[in-house]
């Protein structure tokens, strides 16, 4: 949703069935919006700045997840995942330039 000046407008619509956690995340200058779900796979959306929403970027394996947490350890960044049925898991962040 945007604001319109007077309310909020629909800018963008996510499949969230049986989802427990929706939360935004910054790692350096990437926007991440993470859905995590107990009846599917976790998605990881990026923002798109071209398109000016939220793209689809991964899936996540990840067993009712329902919190997930930046960190940054010498200068490398992770992405705690905790689970309510499962173990937590703990990805890396890494950028891949395909660009050569």
């Amino acid at each position: 949703m945007k604001w319109g000046g007077s309310a909020f407008l629909d800018l963008q619509r996510m499949p969230s069935r049986g989802s427990m956690v929706f939360q935004p995340l910054q790692i350096n200058n990437y926007q991440y919006a993470i859905l995590g779900s107990d009846y599917s796979f976790t998605q990881v959306y990026y923002w798109d700045t071209e398109k000016a929403k939220f793209v689809k970027f991964q899936e996540l394996n990840i067993q009712a997840p329902r919190s997930f947490t930046h960190v940054s350890i010498d200068k490398r960044d992770f992405l705690f995942a905790s689970s309510f049925k499962g173990t937590t898991l703990i990805y890396k962040h890494v950028i891949v330039d395909l660009s050569a």
